[in-house]
């Protein structure tokens, strides 16, 4: 296993103090719940917005010859339209 060593203010040192006491466990135990609670979160939401990117990706298509449109729209279309 690796060591990790990190600064804490005195007031989140005290609380993590407090759930370990409470909980009868290691403060390094309370810290890689937590850390693995927060990365899980954070993968579970990168991982949805690659599923919705996958499932849109290539779905813009160029109008068709002629079809007149803004500026913007077609900057939108140069840069995403297959």
């Amino acid at each position: 296993m690796n060591t990790l060593t990190l600064k804490i203010p005195e007031s989140l040192d005290a609380a993590l103090q407090a759930v370990s006491a409470k909980r009868q466990v290691s403060k390094s135990a309370v810290v890689r719940e937590a850390l693995e609670k927060a990365l899980a979160d954070e993968l579970r939401q990168a991982g949805s917005a690659a599923t919705w990117l996958a499932r849109w990706r290539g779905s813009l298509r160029k109008p068709a010859a002629g079809k007149p449109q803004d500026e913007r729209v077609a900057d939108i279309l140069r840069k995403h339209a297959r």
